[in-house]
C-alpha cells in the first residue's frame, strides 16, 4: 500500500528499451562460506552453501524470442555487485525488477507506505555515473517511516503526520546514498514504534510473508517483511525495546541493534534517547554488516555519536566476517530468557537446544549463566513511560508539524486505532526531571548495565546468548483480542526478550536459526559488549554459518503463485 500521491513502479517491459525486466521469484538463502562440517549436518549445510539466485523476467523468457530478457538476481549484495562489475546488469534494471514485485506483491503485504517518486531517475545516475563505486553501489533499500527522507513523506506511521515531507535527509539516509544504495521508499510502522506489533493509523495491519495470518513483529514490521518478501536487499530499521530483533525473528532475518551512536539519530523520530538506534535488516549476516558500516560515523549533531567514533575501530570492516569466530568463543546462555513458561512455544525452545548443540560442535564453550533479579531490573528499567512523551515531543518540536505534544495526537485517535502503551506514555508526565520514579529508572539502568558486566568479566564471555522472542510470529487474530496488549489488564506481557540489550543499551544480534514445525521463522539473539559490534557480528556470522536448519525466507502459497 503506498501513500495518496505516491509514485507507482512502471512496467518493467517499458522501464528499458534494451534490458527490461520484471519481478523476482521468490528469495532462496544466501550462499555462505563454510569449512568442511561435522559429519551429521553435512547434508543440510552443503545444500544451503549451493549458489542460488532469482529471475528477473516476468515469463523467464528470452530477448530473441522478442520479450523480456532474463536477470539473474543473486541473493546478497557481494553477488549483486559482481553482476554490476561484470556488465551483466545495471542498477535500472534491478530497481525495476523490485519496483514491479513491490506492485504485484506489496498489496497482499502492506509493508510500503510511499514509494520514492525519484527511484529510477536515482538508479539511471548511478548507472551514468564515472566515479568509483561506493561499497553499496546499486543496492536497493528500504527504511522505515521515522527515517527522515528528502522529498518523501516521513510520518512515523502516524496518519496524522501523514503529509510530512523532511527537507533533508536524516544522516544516516544520506550516508546510504553517498555509498550508492538505491532508496526504494518507506516501510510501514506503528504510530510512533510504540508497538510489538504491525498496525499503524497511517498504513493499516502489515502481514508477515511467512503467513499472511500471522504478524510480522514491531516496530519495524515494514522493513522486515519487505525484505523477507525480496521486495528490496536490505532495509533499515530503528530499535528502542527491540524493534529490530523482533521483526527479524519473527521474518527469518538477520537484524543488528549495534552500540547506541554507532549510527547517527538526527532526523530520526526519538523514542527513548539513551536506547534509540537505526541498525540493519537484511537476509545474510554480510548484508547486514555492509548496510551498517555504510551508516557508521561521527555526526556533530548527535553527540552519541562521539565516544563510538574515538574507538579503534569505529566501523566493521567486511574482512572481520571469515568463519571460525565460534571456536573458542565462550557464550553465557542465559536460562532465564529460554525457559518455556505459560504461553510460550516449545518449539522454539526446540529449536534453540538444537543450536547450542551445533554451536558446541562449532568449538564454542557454553555456560549456563544468571542475572541476579532480571525480572526486577527489566521491569525498573522500562523508561518509556518516564521519558518517551518528552521525547516523542522533541521530535515534534524539530519536523514543525503544527503539533508539539503527542498527547494531543492521541487525544484525536480513535483508542482501538493505536495500542495502550501508546496511551500511557501519552499520559504520562511531560518533564522526567521532576518524577523521582524517573531517577530510580535511571539509577537502575546503570546497575543492569554493572550487572551484565560483572557477568562477561566473572566468566570471561564473549557474548550471552538467548532467543529473542519465546514465540514464532503471534497469528493477527490473537493481537486484535488484545492478548498482548501488556497495558491493560488481563493481558498478558508479549514473549520478548529484546528488553535486555535495549534497556542496558547494549549491541545484540539476531539471527535466524531455524524453523518451528510449522515453518515459522525462530531467531536466536546473541549479546556483546558496548563498542565490540564487530566481534559480535562476526559471531553472528560464524552462527548463521552452523545453524541447524536455517529459516528460508518463503512466501505463502497465494503470494507463490503471484511470483
Amino acid at each position: 500500500m503506498t501513500s495518496p500521491g505516491s509514485t507507482r513502479p512502471p512496467a518493467p517491459c517499458s522501464s528499458s528499451p534494451t534490458r527490461p525486466v520484471g519481478r523476482p521469484s521468490v528469495p532462496t538463502p544466501t550462499t555462505r562460506p563454510a569449512p568442511t562440517p561435522p559429519p551429521r549436518r553435512d547434508a543440510a549445510r552443503a545444500a544451503r552453501s549451493r549458489p542460488r539466485s532469482r529471475r528477473c523476467g516476468p515469463d523467464h523468457s528470452s530477448a530473441k524470442e522478442g520479450r523480456c530478457t532474463v536477470l539473474e538476481l543473486p541473493d546478497d549484495i557481494a553477488g549483486l555487485q559482481r553482476l554490476y562489475r561484470a556488465g551483466e546488469a545495471r542498477v535500472g534494471e534491478v530497481v525495476a525488477a523490485c519496483l514491479e514485485r513491490i506492485r504485484v506483491l506489496d498489496p497482499h503485504l502492506n509493508a510500503m507506505v510511499t514509494l520514492n517518486p525519484t527511484t529510477l531517475h536515482d538508479a539511471a545516475r548511478l548507472d551514468a555515473s564515472t566515479t568509483e563505486p561506493g561499497p553499496l553501489f546499486g543496492v536497493p533499500i528500504v527504511l522505515k517511516d521515522n527515517i527522515d527522507t528528502a522529498r518523501i513523506a516521513t510520518a512515523s506511521g502516524s496518519a496524522a503526520l501523514a503529509d510530512r515531507v523532511p527537507a533533508a535527509d536524516a544522516h544516516l539516509a544520506a550516508r546510504l546514498r553517498q555509498a550508492g544504495a538505491v532508496i526504494l521508499g518507506k516501510t510501514a510502522m506503528p504510530d510512533f514504534a510504540m508497538s510489538w506489533h504491525g498496525h499503524s493509523t497511517r498504513s493499516g495491519v502489515t502481514r508477515n510473508p511467512h503467513d499472511l495470518s500471522r504478524d510480522p513483529g514491531g516496530s519495524s514490521s515494514g522493513t522486515a517483511a519487505a525484505v523477507a518478501a525480496g521486495l528490496a536487499m536490505a532495509g533499515v530499521g530503528t530499535d528502542t525495546g527491540g524493534s529490530i530483533r523482533i521483526p527479524a525473528s519473527f521474518c527469518g532475518l538477520v537484524g543488528i541493534r549495534p552500540t547506541v551512536g554507532l549510527v547517527s539519530r538526527h532526523g530520526v523520530t526519538a523514542l527513548v534517547d539513551e536506547q534509540d538506534t537505526p541498525g540493519p535488516l537484511a537476509r545474510s549476516v554480510a548484508d547486514a554488516a555492509a548496510v551498517l558500516d555504510a551508516m557508521t560515523g561521527w555526526d556533530p549533531d548527535d553527540p552519541f555519536t562521539a565516544l563510538p567514533a574515538l574507538q579503534p575501530h569505529p566501523g566493521l570492516p567486511q574482512g572481520r566476517l571469515v568463519p571460525g569466530a565460534l571456536r573458542g568463543a565462550r557464550i553465557g546462555v542465559l536460562r532465564q530468557l529460554c525457559t518455556t513458561g505459560p504461553g510460550d512455544d516449545p518449539e522454539v525452545a526446540r529449536v534453540v537446544d538444537d543450536n547450542l548443540a551445533a554451536m558446541r560442535e562449532a568449538g564454542a564453550t557454553l555456560l549456563d549463566v544468571e542475572l541476579p533479579r532480571l525480572a526486577d531490573l527489566l521491569r525498573d528499567t522500562f523508561a518509556y513511560l518516564h521519558q518517551s512523551r518528552r521525547d516523542v515531543n522533541r521530535s515534534l518540536a524539530r519536523a514543525g508539524v503544527g503539533v508539539t505534544d503527542l498527547a494531543d495526537i492521541v487525544a484525536a485517535t480513535p483508542p482501538r486505532a493505536i495500542d495502550a502503551l501508546l496511551r500511557a506514555v501519552a499520559a504520562s508526565p511531560e518533564d522526567p526531571y521532576h518524577n523521582v520514579a524517573y531517577g530510580r529508572c535511571l539509577e537502575r539502568r546503570a546497575q543492569l548495565q554493572r550487572v551484565i558486566a560483572q557477568l562477561f568479566v566473572q566468566h570471561r564471555l564473549s557474548a550471552l546468548c538467548y532467543p529473542s522472542a519465546r514465540i514464532p510470529a503471534p497469528v493477527r487474530a490473537d493481537i486484535d483480542n488484545g492478548a498482548f496488549d501488556t497495558h491493560t489488564p488481563g493481558s498478558r506481557p508479549f514473549p520478548t526478550n529484546t528488553l535486555l540489550a535495549a534497556q542496558a543499551a547494549f549491541p545484540a544480534v539476531t539471527t535466524p536459526v531455524g524453523t518451528t514445525a510449522d515453518g515459522l521463522p525462530v531467531g536466536l539473539e546473541l549479546l556483546g559488549l558496548p563498542h565490540r559490534d564487530g566481534d559480535l557480528i562476526a559471531l553472528a556470522f560464524d552462527l548463521e554459518r552452523i545453524a541447524a536448519d536455517h529459516a528460508t525466507p518463503t512466501l505463502t502459497t497465494h503470494l507463490r503463485g503471484l511470483t
